[in-house]
């Protein structure tokens, strides 16, 4: 019981962690975009495309990405 519960506590943390995205994809880098950049809301995830106008825009799974972080973390 007590194994269980570790490795569904751990499964838990990385989930919250990576947003369940494999590590390295787009949805992954948009979830830690606003951590890596201690942005606050939702809105903010713009800022991957306004900051950098010469870059191409980010992907639609990237800025999902980024999004959820907030659904997930400021509920």
């Amino acid at each position: 019981m007590g194994t269980t519960l570790a490795f569904v506590s751990y499964f838990y943390w990385d989930y919250k962690k990576t947003g369940g995205y494999p590590k390295n994809s787009d949805g992954y880098y948009g979830y830690s975009f606003p951590i890596d950049n201690g942005l606050n809301n939702p809105e903010d995830c713009e800022l991957a495309n306004t900051e950098n106008p010469e870059q191409p825009p980010v992907s639609k799974e990237w800025m999902e990405g980024c999004r959820k972080y907030f659904e997930m973390n400021y509920k």
